[in-house]
Order: C-alpha cells, then structure tokens, then sequence
C-alpha cells in the first residue's frame, strides 16, 4: 500500500477536512490516523472502508484501479450520527461520551464553561421533549 498516505491526506484536503477532523470522525485516536497518512501501518480492512466511507472515495479509486469519480454508496460522506454507528446504540453512546470527555480535556476553562452551558441546555431541550 506504498503511497496510500500520501492519497489519503490529499483526498481529505479536496474535501477541506484536516487528518484531525478524519480521526474524529472515525473514532480513531490523531496518532493511529498519523501512522495510516504517514506510510507507517495499513489500516485493517473495517477501518479502512470507513475511511473511504469519510473521505467518500471508493477503495478502487485509492488504489488507481478505477477513474470514476464516486462509485454508489459513497458519494456522500456519512452524517456523523453515522459515524460510530457500527456497534450497538450503547457503543456508540460509550464511544460519543469518550470523545466529549477527550475533547473536554483539552479545552481551557473559559471553552469549559462554555462547553458545560451548550451541554446544560441541551439536556434541558431534551428533557422538555
């Protein structure tokens, strides 16, 4: 898979996404993704259709065996309710909860404050429904 890196970053620039907001969208940490864009690992199999899935860039594509644009299915990248959707509802609860606590983990304490106050009326919303 020699250039595959190289593929990737350029694909997810044609659609103005950083490797971070890849990583994020995967569920990946920015460090494994590194090793993918980076020629250092080959992604398995399930990872690696969900980069394509992302980056909405068939696997033929990646590997220049096909010149079309999109093949169907992937013309879209998913919505990212979408995203860790691959196991059960209480995974992807787990895996969204995981990543709110490593972003809350970065912020500073102004961004917390703010972040808490987004989050506070958003249980209030949900709770009036």
């Amino acid at each position: 898979m020699e250039g595959l890196g190289e593929k990737l970053r350029q694909r997810a620039r044609e659609l103005g996404l950083t490797d971070t907001e890849v990583a994020r969208r995967l569920g990946l940490s920015q460090a494994r993704y590194a090793h993918y864009v980076n020629d250092k690992r080959e992604p398995d199999f399930r990872t690696f259709i969900g980069i394509c899935r992302i980056l909405s860039i068939s696997p033929d594509r990646l590997f220049g065996f096909a010149e079309s644009p999109h093949p169907p299915g992937l013309d879209e990248p998913p919505a990212p309710s979408e995203l860790g959707g691959w196991g059960t509802p209480e995974q992807e609860a787990a895996n969204l909860r995981d990543r709110i606590k490593a972003a809350a983990e970065a912020m500073t304490v102004p961004t917390l404050r703010t972040a808490a106050t987004v989050m506070d009326a958003l249980v209030r919303v949900q709770s009036e429904k």
